[in-house]
């Protein structure tokens, strides 16, 4: 990177609009706003140690590149950091992505880091190979999803309502519990925590605190809480799925999490939740659910699949092992 040209330096609060600006040339297909990116980083940021910068345009000011590490809270493994590194297309081949790398590996020692973990779109040929370069190998893949909300059928919702709430299970949505009562959303929380310990993974878990469950999921633009459906059998919830909204993809329902407590699973809770999210969707006008999987969890893909939903794009997890320095 030609430090005459470009200049780094820390997170502005000004920022995110250039970061999401970044982002969209990137990943024209997902877009997202400067707003979500700073809900997420007022959300998590503290919690999860991040340490983001950006490069900037000497000349014009411009924002050209940021780069981020931080640890993931839920998994419980501090000495695996997480990374990014952005730049905008028309800056890359500059030598901009590799003294970001750099910088964030020399944080990643000051913090004795074993290993690093990212992300990486799998038709980026050149993303792949800047990582192959660096040591980081295959650990798992995730795929975005997607439903065409018009063509999907519901029509066997109604039955399954019936069957289910005769077996004492009854359909409510967060909104009508009560959105902003505080016992109800730790009832959630406590419901998240549980059923999170079950989900498949490749490594420890660590229940995500109340407090950033709360301020990402539970407040923001973003929180549609006539979206959140869930199960209950008296005063305990037992399944839910969640809808959410991004403001820079308006006709498009994202589809958060969808689980039922282990002892009330093979009732078909969780396809009468997601039943219910895709009746949603139809009354409200999206023309698409989107969200994710992964391959960890053939399970919950087998019933999205099942649903209608397709493949957008898929995401190949990398991880690389750092050695020790003298």
């Amino acid at each position: 990177m030609d430090q005459t040209r470009y200049s780094l330096r820390e997170l502005r609060e000004t920022d995110f609009d250039a970061l999401a600006a970044i982002q969209n040339e990137i990943e024209p297909d997902e877009p997202v706003s400067g707003e979500s990116l700073r809900h997420l980083t007022q959300s998590f940021g503290l919690a999860s140690n991040l340490y983001q910068v950006v490069v900037e345009d000497c000349r014009s000011g411009e924002v050209v590149a940021t780069a981020g590490i931080f640890t993931v809270i839920s998994e419980g493994v501090p000495t695996i950091q997480w990374v990014v590194v952005n730049v905008l297309p028309s800056r890359q081949r500059e030598g901009i992505g590799s003294y970001l790398y750099e910088t964030l590996l020399t944080e990643a020692r000051k913090r004795e880091a074993r290993g690093l973990r990212c992300y990486v779109r799998e038709n980026s040929a050149a993303g792949r190979a800047f990582l192959a370069k660096r040591a980081f190998r295959e650990s798992r893949r995730k795929w975005r999803s997607s439903l065409d909300v018009d063509s999907a059928d519901i029509s066997q919702l109604a039955s399954l309502v019936r069957t289910i709430t005769s077996e004492g299970i009854e359909f409510t949505t967060l909104s009508r519990e009560g959105g902003n009562d505080p016992q109800v959303l730790q009832r959630v929380h406590d419901l998240d925590s549980v059923t999170g310990e079950d989900e498949p993974r490749d490594g420890a878990y660590s229940p995500l605190p109340f407090e950033q469950y709360r301020r990402f999921f539970l407040t923001g633009e973003h929180f549609l809480p006539d979206a959140w459906f869930l199960a209950k059998e008296g005063n305990q919830y037992v399944g839910i799925t969640s809808g959410a909204r991004e403001p820079a993809q308006p006709q498009v329902l994202q589809q958060y999490y969808t689980a039922v407590r282990s002892e009330f699973r093979q009732r078909k809770i969780a396809l009468t939740l997601k039943l219910m999210l895709i009746d949603y969707a139809k009354r409200n006008g999206y023309a698409r659910i989107e969200t994710t999987n992964d391959s960890v969890n053939a399970r919950m893909w087998r019933l999205n699949e099942g649903l209608g939903f397709q493949k957008v794009h898929e995401l190949i997890q990398l991880e690389c092992t750092l050695g020790k320095t003298t």
